[in-house]
């Protein structure tokens, strides 16, 4: 398996419920009170949110899946690929929630760092991340290992990669929106 019970149990408390649970606190988009408002029954998540955020998704898993592969090609072994996976993971939900922040703009266009409680929450994400990984207990509980810098210069590159593609993706339906 590409990542454990636990750590994905991890990265659904550490990673994911911080960041979601501070944009709660995001502010509105300034064109709110211009667009026009929805019909009763309609889905606050339009077809092109949707699209988007299963792309974002797709993206991420095919990414992390590919590399899970090629590495167990390697010489690597399955606690050092796990915890690589496990921190793609972890990593790719802490920073996409800035291209998530607002889906009809792509991220140039607005502050993606505006939002202080979100950038706390991810830099608390990214200390438990680090923790689980560098800990000796939690390296036992989670089955992780301590990973080298190579591993995180190559998680980051992975992680800039997800947000271009979200973005791009984002920049076609916007695209698509101002020409109907």
């Amino acid at each position: 398996l590409p990542v454990t019970a636990l750590q994905i149990l991890w990265i659904n408390l550490a990673e994911d419920v911080l960041p979601g649970a501070a944009l709660a606190f995001e502010k509105p988009q300034k064109d709110l009170m211009k667009r026009k408002p929805l019909k009763k029954h309609e889905s606050l998540l339009t077809g092109e949110m949707k699209s988007i955020i299963f792309f974002a998704s797709v993206i991420t898993d095919f990414l992390l899946l590919g590399l899970f592969w090629l590495l167990l090609q390697g010489e690597y072994s399955l606690s050092h690929i796990q915890t690589f996976i496990f921190v793609g993971l972890g990593l790719d939900s802490l920073f996409y929630v800035f291209s998530m922040r607002n889906l009809r703009e792509n991220i140039w266009r607005y502050n993606p760092f505006s939002n202080r409680l979100l950038l706390g929450a991810v830099a608390l994400g990214i200390s438990l991340l680090l923790l689980a990984v560098y800990t000796p207990s939690l390296q036992t509980l989670l089955k992780t290992i301590p990973l080298s810098l190579f591993d995180w210069v190559l998680l980051g590159g992975l992680t800039v990669i997800d947000i271009a593609l979200i973005e791009a993706t984002k920049w076609i339906f916007i695209k698509r929106e101002h020409k109907v």
